[in-house]
């Protein structure tokens, strides 16, 4: 793979090691317990990466504390994706300063792992790398400073990571699979993460036992390219097998993160279509409806080839929920190409956007490509998109209403009302009386409010929400 960013991310010594002391040790030298609060920010592989420190953490006796609380230590899992992601890791270390005062503020993650200098400037410090991440707990017990980042993963069987319970939630994340060697022109993920890593079919099965054994009633299979799971272990395992794994754990509900549109064969269709684990749920990212826009972005397919697929799954799937990603703004795009897109999505049977004003980064090929489109006009159409969003929202859950679906408890949205979520991504709000279930119940759902469905129990559960 390119080797882009090993220059920008060679381990170096740091001055900042010596303006702080390291944590306090007991008399034989070892490690006292730390007070550590997690920070996460970006994906849902993040969010399964910040989990399983905090799990070593305790196992090791530390103490996990919510961030703001006084701590030894504030890690700060940083996202690259866009420039935004990159600005709210910078807030949060100025935010960690001024709210802990004395933690030693730690960050890891994509942007550490591309631009551990802009964090060091920033004072905080160590600067840990996403292949160094597995080794924090041991690195915060060593009071390690300055920066420690070597050079992306490279291929190989992905290491489990043991994550037993996500607290206070239903839902749990199973990160299956890390890395991505695609190089899309506008995507510096690959630079953060290496190639495609794979978890063993033996592993997905014994993280999904622990997640069921847990009593998680819904668990997210979730990686940076889903649909690359199995390619690269030996013997290779078809994506087919990950989707048996999934029936046969246990687990009330399986969702899929997401899947490239090739990666939505008639195969995966036909299971969604027929399962009564893997929820309704499909989110594809398009990125733009100009054919000549997603050749420069690299992009392995046309618009129509991509409405051939996604109208194939909604057409064989009963109420499916399809989410898409697109890129406002992308250079080049002008304003023929921004209405191919609108054109494209106003065919397309899509329940929501997530939208992206485009965001050059350093390192990949669209940061040198001429025709940038003016900030304003990324702002606009971004806009736009995201207004269609809205509308396509409304109309989803518009085409669902007087529907009785299952749900599963999320939490409360406020006292006596509780929030839930349908298979295919639907969030209702019922009245409820006393402790909130445990497992999915039936709900109808009756009318449409701001930015959810109001809605009301039936069946033997019923009595809980009067």
């Amino acid at each position: 793979m390119s080797s882009t960013a090993d220059h920008l991310i060679t381990p170096q010594a740091s001055p900042l090691t010596a303006q702080r002391s390291p944590f306090t040790r007991d008399a034989r030298g070892a490690a006292a317990t730390l007070r550590v609060s997690v920070v996460t920010l970006g994906c849902k592989v993040n969010q399964c990466e910040s989990r399983a420190l905090e799990e070593s953490l305790g196992d090791r006796g530390h103490v996990v504390v919510p961030f703001g609380e006084p701590a030894d230590a504030v890690v700060i899992n940083t996202c690259t994706v866009t420039h935004r992601s990159d600005r709210d890791a910078r807030a949060l270390v100025r935010r960690a300063r001024r709210t802990v005062p004395g933690a030693r503020v730690v960050a890891t993650g994509c942007y550490a792992q591309v631009a551990p200098g802009e964090l060091a400037a920033l004072g905080v410090d160590a600067v840990v790398g996403n292949r160094e991440k597995n080794a924090l707990p041991e690195l915060l017990e060593a009071g390690v400073g300055g920066v420690l980042v070597g050079g992306v993963s490279q291929a190989g069987v992905l290491a489990p990571e043991p994550v037993h319970r996500f607290e206070g939630r239903s839902r749990a994340f199973l990160k299956v699979q890390d890395g991505c060697a695609c190089f899309c022109a506008y995507c510096i993920v690959p630079y953060a993460r290496g190639p495609s890593r794979s978890l063993s079919l033996a592993e997905v099965g014994s993280g999904l036992g622990r997640l069921r054994d847990s009593g998680h009633q819904e668990v997210v299979l979730t990686g940076v390219h889903l649909g690359f799971w199995g390619r690269d272990l030996a013997p290779p395992r078809a994506f087919g097998e990950l989707l048996d794994a999934a029936e046969a754990s246990g687990v009330p509900r399986v969702r899929l993160s997401s899947l490239e549109p090739g990666e939505l064969t008639d195969e995966v269709v036909r299971r969604l279509a027929g399962s009564a684990t893997l929820c309704p749920h499909l989110h594809v990212p398009l990125q733009s409806g100009s054919d000549r826009v997603l050749a420069a972005m690299g992009r392995p397919y046309t618009g129509a080839e991509f409405r051939r697929r996604v109208e194939a799954a909604a057409a064989a799937v009963p109420g499916l929920c399809l989410g898409l990603d697109v890129i406002a703004g992308f250079p080049g795009e002008d304003e023929g190409a921004f209405e191919e897109t609108l054109g494209l999505l106003e065919a397309i049977p899509f329940a929501y956007l997530h939208v992206f004003p485009f965001s050059p980064r350093k390192g990949t090929r669209a940061w040198g490509l001429p025709d940038r489109v003016p900030p304003p006009v990324v702002a606009a159409r971004a806009r736009r998109l995201r207004e269609l969003s809205g509308v396509r929202r409304r109309a989803f859950e518009r085409n669902h209403r007087g529907s009785v679906m299952l749900a599963l408890p999320e939490g409360w949205a406020s006292p006596g009302v509780l929030s839930l979520r349908t298979r295919n991504y639907i969030e209702v709000r019922v009245p409820w009386a006393g402790p909130p279930p445990r497992e999915e119940v039936f709900v109808r759902l009756e009318r449409l409010e701001d930015t959810w469905v109001a809605g009301r129990c039936t069946g033997p559960d019923a009595a809980g929400g009067e």
